[in-house]
């Protein structure tokens, strides 16, 4: 139908009849605004999967994770060592090994070092204060959580402007060529053009 349109456009514009030029203009922008908004559209799916193929997990969600899971080995009676060793167990990944090199260095050490994981912080300071560690890590998996939710909203809240570019140069053009194409040609009919 493209391609229609692109003869009868020629031809139309080698006669000089200007009237049957805008009707092929018009099926013209008509014929192409679907193949445009297809090609958009599957240019900008790929893109969107690339990206999320390659893009890792971020390493706040497993500390998040370890956390919960050391909190319920706490809860379930285990040893904060034991909690940390089960967890790093159950989530393979560079957080897990942070956790156990972390675990294996500090050893006995009451001190807190500046490279040390946030769970072993949270659990040395309860222990240095003498409270209990299962709402010292709960509470710290919560702000953890809090923060990666805090994140993913604000994410949210940046989507309709990465919206906004498909939509204005890729839907809407063909919107109104469908919409004003007919009204347009039309209108010119009565004109006499």
């Amino acid at each position: 139908m493209m391609m229609l349109a692109a003869l009868g456009l020629c031809g139309t514009v080698l006669i000089g009849r200007w009237k049957l030029a805008a009707v092929a203009v018009v099926a013209l922008l008509v014929a192409a605004a679907p193949f445009v908004v297809v090609v958009g559209a599957l240019a900008l799916g790929i893109g969107a999967v690339s990206r999320a193929v390659v893009r890792p997990r971020p390493d706040d969600d497993d500390d998040a994770l370890l956390a919960e899971l050391t909190a319920l080995g706490l809860t379930a009676g285990l040893t904060f060592p034991a909690a940390v060793e089960a967890a790093t167990t159950a989530v393979p990944g560079e957080a897990s090994d942070r956790l156990r090199r972390a675990g294996r260095t500090t050893g006995g050490r009451d001190d807190v070092n500046a490279g040390d994981p946030g769970l072993f912080v949270v659990a040395r300071r309860a222990l240095a204060t003498g409270a209990s560690q299962l709402p010292a890590v709960t509470g710290y998996a919560t702000a953890l959580r809090d923060e990666e939710r805090s994140r993913r909203l604000a994410a949210t809240r940046r989507l309709p402007v990465k919206l906004l570019f498909p939509l204005a140069l890729l839907i809407l053009p063909g919107f109104l060529i469908l919409t004003i194409g007919p009204a347009l040609l039309g209108s010119l009919e009565r004109l006499g053009l």
